[in-house]
């Protein structure tokens, strides 16, 4: 599709509301407003009007039929969200108005905007990079206020400052060793081997840096994974009930109830938990359970957080020491259930698995302690999942292309060391830097662009 036709969407969510938008964006659209929309009493000099607003009618050219009462906002390039000119028709937010509306403007020149179309557009011309781009989509997705905070910083140019740093550092060091090679036996005071080499550390330890934080910075976008386990009956389902204030899971007295993977978002402290209930782990001959069994131990291997859930109201069973071995200790809170009922549990033979720091105490049913296991899981979420919260997020794409960076620069000051030709040297470098493009946009198809903005909205 072209790049300089108008392009036209309904820029918020279908349904009803006080207020509806239909965006355009192109050379195109003051022209289009031009002929549907009738002031009621400003009149609008259309070749210098600028971020005004307008209030009037929608109205059919052909039938003269009133559309719309609508607010029309122009605002003209360079100074807009594109670089083109814009124009919003704030409409009343039913979908028969708005549709109507943008069917009046496709008709008079533009096309419909394809996912991300608006924001692409922004990207082409210059106004943001392409991790200023992707933000856009992780503000509009953002979960948690914590979330939305990061988004904003990265919309900013939080993130893109310190790869365009990193940038520099590379193309730095690449010129001196280019200038080193080109010209051998000239009178210039170049850096010693030890300098060359102490800024092939200071490059690889920011790349070390940037993947650490952005994989911490990608649990307050993704959320964390919390998998509640423990053998059947022990409380998993009305734990899973409790936390999420409402009736989600089957709880019976019946073994097996849970016979597959439950899955729900909840926000404790800003962080956004994906809790997944599973099915009991024992010894099962029925197919059905035999599956379930298996997928518990699928998202066991994926969990950021193990809730393991025994009952204090009886003793430790095989089945409940067997977890106790299998499960990571490390990323695992032992929960006891159950303690509004008489105990029979004999607390000493845990010691041996987790320390007291790591238990804790609590009644599904009766609500008791809930708070203190939502206050431990944050507390665990901050110190043994994440270490400070860094106001970036680097994708799973841009951490592969970053991995890759980082193999480009350790062959590089390999080959440093051993004394190999520059060249080798000055090769590597070329290729991460190039790479480094890929992140910020610099470098680029059709195909990643086709790939990061069909996630967005129509209107976006």
């Amino acid at each position: 599709m072209n790049s300089e036709d108008t392009i036209a969407a309904i820029s918020t969510p279908v349904g009803y509301s006080g207020i509806g938008i239909v965006r355009i964006s192109g050379k195109k659209s003051f022209s289009i407003a031009k002929k549907i929309f009738h002031p009621v009493k400003s009149k609008i000099n259309w070749s210098s009007s600028s971020f005004k607003m307008f209030y009037g009618w929608i109205i059919n050219p052909e039938n003269k039929q009133r559309i719309d009462e609508v607010l029309l906002s122009l605002m003209r390039a360079p100074r807009t969200y594109t670089r083109e000119d814009i124009v919003e028709i704030n409409c009343h937010g039913g979908p028969l108005p708005l549709r109507k509306t943008l069917e009046l403007v496709l008709r008079y020149g533009a096309r419909l905007a394809r996912p991300g179309e608006f924001t692409e557009r922004a990207f082409l011309k210059g106004r943001i990079d392409l991790l200023q781009a992707e933000s856009v989509l992780n503000i509009i997705q953002a979960k948690t206020d914590k979330a939305l905070e990061i988004a904003l910083n990265q919309l900013r140019g939080g993130l893109s400052r310190k790869i365009y740093s990193l940038k520099d550092k590379m193309v730095d060091l690449l010129s001196l060793i280019e200038t080193e090679i080109n010209f051998p036996e000239e009178d210039i005071d170049l850096p010693s081997i030890k300098d060359k080499e102490k800024k092939f550390e200071e490059i690889l330890r920011i790349i070390t840096s940037l993947r650490k934080m952005g994989k911490e910075g990608r649990i307050y976008q993704e959320g964390v994974k919390v998998v509640i386990v423990g053998k059947p009956n022990v409380g998993k389902s009305t734990l899973l009930n409790t936390l999420l204030q409402q009736e989600r899971a089957i709880v019976t007295p019946i073994p097996g109830t849970t016979r597959d993977t439950i899955e729900e978002m909840i926000n404790i402290n800003g962080f956004p938990l994906t809790l997944i209930d599973t099915a009991g782990l024992r010894k099962v001959k029925n197919k059905i359970e035999i599956e379930g069994v298996k997928r518990t131990y699928s998202k066991i291997k994926e969990a950021d957080i193990i809730l393991l859930i025994i009952e204090g109201s009886s003793p430790l069973t095989k089945e409940d020491i067997t977890l106790l071995q299998e499960v990571k200790r490390e990323k695992t809170l032992l929960v006891i259930n159950k303690i509004d009922l008489p105990q029979k549990l004999e607390k000493k033979e845990l010691e041996s698995f987790f320390p007291e720091k790591k238990i804790i105490e609590i009644s599904a049913i009766k609500e008791i302690n809930i708070e203190r296991l939502k206050q431990k899981i944050a507390k665990f979420v901050n110190e043994e999942v994440i270490s400070s919260s860094n106001g970036i997020v680097i994708s799973i794409k841009e951490e592969e292309i970053l991995k890759k960076v980082e193999k480009n620069i350790e062959r590089a000051f390999k080959t440093l060391k051993e004394r190999l030709p520059l060249e080798l040297v000055a090769f590597d470098l070329k290729e991460g830097i190039n790479k480094i493009g890929e992140i910020t946009g610099e470098v680029t198809t059709e195909d990643i662009l086709g790939q990061i903005f069909s996630q967005f909205c129509i209107g976006k």
